[in-house]
């Protein structure tokens, strides 16, 4: 066969161009293929990196453990005595035994004698016996922890109605101190000439004991007027105490106008004539004419029902007439009455 191209014959030459076709059109490698291949080497690094990290945590593990070295009696020889852990000591240790701490000393001051309450300091009485107060509490020999000030107060805002105010401190280990406002009485109230009770300035009563200064003085027949609404706590069943508690501290006994009505007519009756209190006619005083004269309990148009007095006082001395009372609780519907 000549291997001159010319001299082949045309079967021969095209079967010699198809072989090199063939190695021509050989498939190249694509990069995909090169880079999956790549992602499953880099895949077994960090397997391998894993692997690597893991055996550091366990030597720096063992490596936390403290060996103990004892030596002994021949020289170049040692024991060494088990691996013992390192300990590390953070915050939350601190604040643990904190806690623990708090927990103990806690149960230490509920238990222990040395802060049961051993000791009331009471102070601002004056006609209040202080070992009245002090033995209305019932707190000797409980734990200071347990007291409560705030019920320590109510209790003797309840118990005593002539303390006006009361306030309670606690003072470790075993103090209370507990320092009190009186009322201040502004009318001593008599009935049938014997002493009945004490009213102060917003028409709270209390029970009359030791000496006021200058309190005015009523003489009535009958007890004072209660105030609109009051409801009179030995009056409500036990079981609506704690209703009735909450109407009275709203609303005193005796109506404060009542008061005021009694201090402004006192300014105004003569000089030395008792203050007068009637259930009907209500407050007054005895004229120095011999008859007795009411202004009701109110003291609106005081000074009008005054002047008004005046002139029905010159009509009746004109006519020469001698009344037994007269009423002036009604403006403009005065009267008297004579004697039968």
């Amino acid at each position: 066969m000549s291997n001159n191209p010319r001299d082949l014959s045309r079967a021969d030459q095209v079967r010699a161009r198809r072989k090199i076709e063939k190695v021509q059109r050989k498939p190249i490698p694509r990069a995909t293929e090169r880079t999956s291949r790549e992602a499953r080497n880099v895949s077994r690094v960090v397997s391998r990196h894993n692997t690597y990290r893991s055996t550091g945590a366990y030597t720096s593990s063992s490596r936390s453990r403290r060996q103990v070295y004892l030596p002994t009696g021949t020289p170049g020889s040692e024991v060494r005595l088990p691996t013992l852990p390192r300990l590390s000591f953070s915050w939350r240790w601190v604040s643990t035994a904190i806690a623990l701490g708090m927990i103990v000393l806690l149960y230490l001051m509920l238990n222990s004698s040395n802060f049961a309450v051993n000791t009331i300091n009471l102070s601002g009485g004056i006609r209040v016996p202080a070992e009245e107060v002090k033995a209305s509490l019932n707190v000797t020999g409980e734990s200071i922890i347990r007291v409560r000030p705030a019920q320590v107060e109510a209790q003797i805002l309840a118990t005593f109605p002539d303390i006006k105010s009361a306030q309670v401190e606690v003072a470790l280990p075993d103090t209370l101190n507990v320092v009190i406002a009186e009322r201040i009485p502004a009318i001593l109230w008599l009935e049938n000439e014997e002493p009945l009770l004490w009213i102060d300035q917003d028409g709270y009563t209390f029970s009359v004991r030791g000496e006021a200064n200058l309190p005015i003085r009523v003489y009535a027949n009958t007890t004072p007027p209660l105030a609109l609404g009051y409801v009179d706590p030995k009056s409500v069943d036990a079981e609506e105490e704690v209703d009735e508690e909450e109407i009275t501290a709203l609303v005193p006994p005796i109506d404060p106008t009542f008061v005021q009505a009694v201090q402004k007519l006192n300014s105004i009756k003569p000089a030395d004539t008792p203050m007068l209190y009637d259930s009907k006619n209500g407050l007054g005083w005895t004229d120095p004419h011999s008859w007795q004269v009411y202004f009701g309990t109110r003291t609106e148009d005081i000074d009008m029902k005054l002047l008004e007095y005046t002139y029905i006082v010159d009509a009746i001395l004109d006519r020469n007439l001698q009344p037994v009372l007269i009423s002036m609780e009604f403006l403009h519907a005065p009267f008297y009455r004579l004697e039968h």
